[in-house]
């Protein structure tokens, strides 16, 4: 594995704020959890938001920020490297992370044993990660197609809602959600028509996604 700057993420505001969006619409298409792949959680732990996505065939991202700092780990799976290759990593001090990367990577509810991209960023500082060796071979992509709701925004959730919940969502209703247009109950039928807001409410105010 390789130290490497990244130049295709957006920035934290954004990444988190494309977050939020995603686990409304998720939240508002399928009020059963078990059926839902983008999670946020503004209030995580202390002076910490993280989200995180699960495609239902292995694959995951975590985001997990703290102040103005943020890292992202994911596994797309045929990217994964050997569970040894993290452990070597941990104990190679010629690789230097920041603490909230150490923080994604070390924190017991986010440790999974596949490991196929790591990045980090603070404030107006580009973002640094680790390209690593599949097949004796520097990944190219990084696992960049399974962060594309955090690169694309709407764009990437029209694409999810049609493959995933088999619905067509008005884009700009789903343009106004990315935007942060605080939601309402029109909002949120455009949305998905059989939403209901007001059962959604608890969980919008765990997401951090504003109401109007």
């Amino acid at each position: 594995m390789e130290l490497c700057t990244i130049d295709w993420l957006p920035t934290p505001e954004v990444i988190m704020a494309r977050s939020k969006a995603a686990a409304a619409a998720d939240l508002l298409l399928s009020p059963e959890a078990d059926f839902r792949q983008f999670r946020c959680n503004m209030n995580w732990q202390p002076g910490m938001a993280a989200a995180w996505r699960h495609d239902g065939a292995g694959s995951y991202y975590y985001i997990l920020q703290m102040g103005t700092a943020m890292a992202i780990k994911c596994c797309a799976l045929r990217l994964s490297v050997a569970p040894d290759a993290l452990a070597r990593f941990q104990k190679n001090p010629s690789v230097p992370i920041s603490p909230v990367a150490e923080r994604v990577l070390n924190e017991p509810e986010f440790r999974y044993q596949e490991l196929s991209f790591l990045a980090w960023t603070d404030k107006d500082q580009p973002w640094h990660g680790l390209q690593f060796r599949v097949d004796g071979k520097l990944s190219l992509d990084m696992g960049k197609p399974l962060l594309d709701l955090v690169c694309l925004g709407a764009r990437a959730f029209y694409v999810h809602a049609q493959a995933y919940h088999e619905v067509t969502i008005d884009p700009t209703a789903l343009k106004s959600l990315f935007s942060m247009t605080p939601l309402d109950a029109t909002l949120a039928k455009s949305i998905a028509p059989d939403a209901k807001l007001a059962s959604a409410l608890p969980e919008l105010a765990v997401i951090g996604y504003p109401v109007g």
